[in-house]
């Protein structure tokens, strides 16, 4: 049968803080002399019967303490020669002091904590400002409002701010206006914003579309950065042409001056028989009669319905002449265009 075991923590001693704990449970609290001298007393027995190495590590913590302590009554004492001495704090009768700040409170040197029967709390401060009745509010709030722009708004105060301004509610299409979408993208939306199309009287809706999402400072940063380094903001125009004529392939004629004049001199010709052609569609009877391209003789002696039958047979041989004209020009276009591209 295999020996047992020994129990390996059987005769580890205790430490001098455990000793200290187990003898003084219970005696914390009690704030009487009595009762702290019995704590001092068993703490410095059970420290000085451990070992050696346990009595130094006490000491160090000990001398930690002590060094700590004076460190901060050092740092106390300094600050207090530094701000004058504060008053003692009063109150008027009837006034919670709760609703008062406390001043050592707020110069962060408040020793009461918790018991301190002032408040430690500095929003009740500005809660709590009277008003200054040589001022007023109201223009304060108003020039606020002029220096905030939608630059300093998130999309949550952007929105609440779009509602409250009721300026063009009824309005005649469901297009959002691009002055108001760019003011906001600029971040020079605001207060006092007014539409440069007609302010109020805008015809476009001056709300946000749905889906839209602001951009903070860091985005707009970003991609201004961004735009900056782009090669298209110092791309010229020579460079850019440059770079497209050496996307051109297949058999090509290099631009000369006199390439260029001769390219020039075809195509005014070109648009002048055009234009020849198109004034030949659209004569009319009276320019006809002004050119003098028709002959009309008029029989006198022909007796009324002989004279309706006569103008109607005149007017369809001016007809028949005039398609005649029209035909001859058209020739005449077209053998110019041939000789152009003949020539080329």
């Amino acid at each position: 049968m295999a020996p047992k075991k020994k129990d390996e923590g059987k005769g580890k001693k205790p430490s001098v803080t455990k000793i200290v704990e187990d003898k003084t449970f219970g005696m914390k609290n009690k704030k009487g002399a009595a009762a702290q001298r019995q704590i001092k007393q068993i703490t410095s027995s059970a420290a000085n019967s451990g070992s050696a190495e346990e009595r130094r590590k006490a000491a160090e913590k000990a001398a930690r303490e002590r060094e700590k302590k004076a460190a901060e009554e050092a740092k106390r004492e300094a600050e207090a020669l530094l701000n004058k001495p504060a008053q003692v704090q009063k109150v008027p009768f009837g006034v919670d002091p709760k609703t008062v700040v406390c001043i050592f409170f707020k110069k962060g040197n408040c020793e009461k904590g918790k018991k301190c029967k002032f408040a430690h709390d500095l929003s009740i401060e500005r809660k709590t400002e009277k008003k200054n009745l040589y001022t007023d509010a109201r223009s304060e709030e108003e020039e606020k409002k002029k220096q905030e722009t939608s630059e300093d708004w998130d999309e949550e105060k952007l929105r609440k701010v779009v509602l409250s301004k009721k300026g063009n509610q009824v309005t005649t299409t469901d297009k959002v206006c691009k002055y108001f979408i760019q003011a906001i993208e600029d971040g020079k939306y605001g207060w006092f914003w007014v539409c440069p199309n007609g302010g109020d009287k805008c015809k476009y809706r001056h709300a946000l579309p749905p889906g839209f999402v602001l951009k903070t400072k860091e985005q707009r940063a970003a991609e201004k950065a961004l735009l900056d380094k782009s090669p298209l903001k110092t791309l010229t125009l020579e460079d850019f042409l440059e770079s497209e004529r050496h996307k051109l392939t297949g058999t090509l004629t290099p631009v000369t001056p006199e390439t260029f004049a001769k390219w020039k001199k075809d195509r005014l010709d070109k648009k002048a028989a055009e234009e020849q052609a198109r004034q030949a569609k659209e004569s009319t009877g009276r320019a006809l009669f002004e050119s003098g391209n028709w002959r009309f003789e008029e029989d006198e002696a022909e007796d009324e319905d002989g004279a309706e039958d006569d103008e109607t047979w005149n007017l369809e041989k001016l007809r028949a002449e005039t398609q005649a004209i029209r035909d001859k020009k058209e020739e005449e276009r077209l053998a110019a265009i041939a000789a152009a591209e003949a020539a080329g």
